[in-house]
């Protein structure tokens, strides 16, 4: 079976109960993704990206409404060996700070025909 949102193709999607003190890690393709919940003074929900070779973290600021805190649109996370590019989308439901509940998809656009034919 194959899954495909608005054109991209399912790789795979879940979800984890996590704690405030725990990040995340998703290994894949030769990259890792961190994944960490940071509480600030603003209340407000925001993310923050760092990169470190072949790593990329992201805080999620204040990611705590028990009704839901997440992405509108999958985000572009790089490109896979492959050409193809890797996409991320979540959503996190939290009934207090800890535990929080982690849904993810994580999604694949193809490379355009073109380039294959190319190869």
């Amino acid at each position: 079976m194959e899954i495909e949102v608005n054109g991209l193709k399912v790789l795979c999607d879940g979800s984890l109960v996590v704690s405030k003190e725990h990040p995340i890690s998703f290994h894949i393709g030769g990259m890792i993704f961190i994944f960490d919940f940071i509480s600030d003074e603003t209340g407000e929900y925001n993310t923050r990206q760092e990169h470190t070779g072949n790593t990329m973290v992201t805080h999620l600021i204040n990611f705590n409404n028990s009704l839901g805190t997440g992405l509108k649109e999958p985000t572009k996370m790089g490109t896979l060996s492959t050409g193809e590019n890797l996409y991320f989308s979540f959503a996190v439901h939290s009934i207090s700070e800890n535990p929080r509940i982690f849904h993810y998809t994580w999604l694949l656009e193809p490379r355009p025909l073109e380039e294959e034919n190319h190869e």
